[in-house]
């Protein structure tokens, strides 16, 4: 649904505070909601500061949808505020797999693994790459893992690509993670590949080999 204006005023707890954007949980028409808010920056004149925020939240919305017609959990939207840089979407229940690591089995925590190389799969498999895969960026819903902020995905069928969306989650667990990094990394691997098949995932592996044999970003064992 896209909107002519009418979230300007949007209201409720702030949840994070990021670069380009403030992340407001609150309601929506009786249901409970997150608004994400692109604000604007004073160092961009007024004119293209608006234009870029209006693209980049078209965009989102777009890629959004464009994950969830993939086979991908994603939040609801409810509304796309155009003029106010602004979507509302559903609010999910759970806490982001980030925080969610501490608690519950690790067979619960193998299976969440599994499932986000799954919904990688058919992100990559649909030539979307989602550009911030990390554990910030999927909640440990009631029912299912959902991930969240497309704010940097775009669409490409290039290998390179989805090995650097992996590179970010295995950087991700490495640094934030180490002591389960290699057997989420293995989880992972499992789940692409139930859906997209093992040759693709040796391709996406060496692809992902090759990027750290020349140093695009420092190695991470």
């Amino acid at each position: 649904m896209t909107s002519t204006g009418g979230t300007s005023g949007a209201e409720g707890t702030l949840l994070y505070r990021g670069a380009e954007a403030d992340i407001l949980k609150g309601s929506w028409q009786g249901m409970p909601a997150v608004y994400k808010v692109r604000k604007p920056l004073a160092y961009r004149l007024p004119q293209l500061d608006a234009a870029i925020r209006r693209q980049r939240t078209i965009h989102e919305a777009e890629m959004i949808h464009d994950a969830k017609r993939a086979g991908v959990r994603t939040p609801y939207l409810y509304d796309v505020d155009v003029p106010g840089s602004t979507m509302v979407m559903e609010h999910v229940e759970g806490p982001r797999l980030k925080d969610s690591l501490g608690s519950g089995t690790s067979d619960d925590a193998r299976g969440l693994f599994r499932e986000f190389g799954r919904a990688a799969a058919r992100l990559h498999d649909a030539g979307i790459v989602h550009g911030d895969l990390t554990t910030a960026n999927a909640v440990a819903g009631q029912r299912d893992l959902v991930l969240i902020d497309f704010g940097l995905s775009y669409r490409t069928t290039r290998l390179e690509d989805q090995a650097v969306d992996f590179r970010l989650i295995k950087e991700t667990l490495v640094g934030a993670h180490p002591a389960i990094s290699r057997w989420a990394l293995e989880e992972l691997f499992v789940g692409y590949s139930e859906v997209v098949g093992p040759a693709k995932l040796r391709a996406v592996q060496r692809q992902l080999r090759s990027i750290e044999r020349r140093g695009r970003y420092a190695r991470v064992e």
